[in-house]
């Protein structure tokens, strides 16, 4: 699955235009606390069930795009451990999500003995993750291919792996 990197206006606008009539949205948050006294909201990684985004903060103002999908019920938005990216989207963006599906809820419901994204995904969809840029200052500019292909991969896998523990709380 392709990363669209979205950084100016017109691809904001264009975003707003794909996310229109989705049912469901990965969602995931990098911010720059590690590397500064305050974090701030840096980068926000959205898929569908067939497109990843990569949205940069920095450049273009995204809670009007991201406003109707996140704050719509109706919407099932995917996150995991979603507190701190909630945190982000409100304080950064003013944005309250409304359709959380938390995998992270659904693994500790399940009794996972692990519980972090790369533990379940190798578990459950047979997918190693680098954790190579888990700590990279993701306000620095420009970023690297292979920094949004590490930003891409926390919601790239959301989708199948959600379905994957909610067939699993079911039986």
């Amino acid at each position: 699955m392709a990363v669209t990197f979205i950084q100016d206006a017109a691809g904001a606008r264009a975003l707003g235009d794909a996310l229109r009539h989705v049912s469901s949205l990965a969602v995931d948050c990098e911010a720059a606390g590690f590397h500064r006294y305050s974090d701030r909201l840096c980068l926000v990684q959205l898929s569908t069930e067939s497109r990843t985004y990569v949205l940069d903060p920095l450049a273009v103002d995204l809670a009007p795009v991201l406003k109707d999908p996140l704050e719509d019920p109706a919407v099932a938005v995917l996150l995991h451990g979603a507190a701190y990216d909630l945190r982000l989207l409100h304080r950064d963006l003013g944005l309250f999500v409304h359709g959380l599906v938390d995998s992270q809820v659904a693994a500790s419901l399940l009794g996972e003995a692990g519980i972090s994204l790369q533990a379940l995904l190798e578990r459950h969809l047979e997918v190693r993750l680098s954790k190579k840029h888990q700590r990279a200052d993701w306000a620095r500019r420009p970023l690297s291919e292979e920094m949004l292909e590490y930003a891409a991969n926390d919601t790239r896998y959301l989708h199948p792996l959600t379905e994957r523990l909610s067939e699993l709380l079911v039986h």
